[in-house]
């Protein structure tokens, strides 16, 4: 808190961070886990939570939409309890879900510790289709805002982020932001039998902030 306290009463805080992104690595994993490009694409929309247009997974189940993923209003207009409590379409452990649990059926209060985020990417792309990394800084300049540092960006990165506790998934990481090192699991809900991603690497590294 700053002093004298009166300057924190009622106050927002901004955190601001710089993320590598590993492009490469991130379609390697892909690649080397999946059966062809179909399913390429589902199982990156699994661990993100979203299609390739923003359309929420919850909501697309079967293919994207980018009509709806251009859409401000309705690419934001979903819960999980209502639409999707058991993960089916979205797993607890994809990153948009972990992040902001909305009405999720989770351990603890999730209005508790949510926050405004916005974010833009620097760097250029990484061609369609390439594999191998070419070596430029790109990835994500995000800042997050709220009215409380600890409770709201501090937990959501130590807690829903770096550990799957509140999802029932202990030990568990966040299968995009987490920092997994190549030894983590995730576990995606699928009939009749749930998927296990194992060895998962890092797929972000955090170059700056504030």
């Amino acid at each position: 808190m700053p002093s004298p306290d009166v300057l924190g009463r009622n106050g927002t805080y901004i955190a601001v961070r710089k993320i590598h992104t590993k492009v490469a690595a991130w379609r390697q994993y892909l690649r080397a886990n999946t059966s062809g490009p179909e399913d390429e694409a589902l199982l990156a929309a699994k661990m993100v939570g979203r299609r390739p247009s923003g359309a929420p997974l919850t909501l697309t189940p079967e293919h994207d939409d980018p009509q709806l993923g251009a859409d401000p209003h309705r690419n934001n207009d979903f819960l999980y309890r209502a639409d999707d409590e058991r993960g089916l379409r979205c797993p607890a452990s994809a990153h948009v879900r972990r992040v902001n649990p909305r009405d999720a059926d989770i351990i603890g209060n999730a209005r508790m510790h949510r926050l405004i985020r916005r974010g833009t990417t620097y760097g250029p792309p990484l061609p369609a289709g390439e594999l191998e990394d070419d070596g430029a800084d790109r990835g994500l300049i995000g800042t997050f805002t709220g009215a409380h540092l600890d409770r709201q960006f501090e937990f959501i990165k130590a807690e829903w982020v770096n550990d799957g506790n509140f999802i029932g998934y202990p030990g568990e990481q966040d299968p995009v932001a987490g920092h997994h090192g190549g030894t983590s699991t995730v576990t995606i809900p699928e009939k009749p039998l749930r998927r296990r991603l194992k060895n998962l690497p890092s797929f972000v590294a955090t170059r700056g902030g504030e």
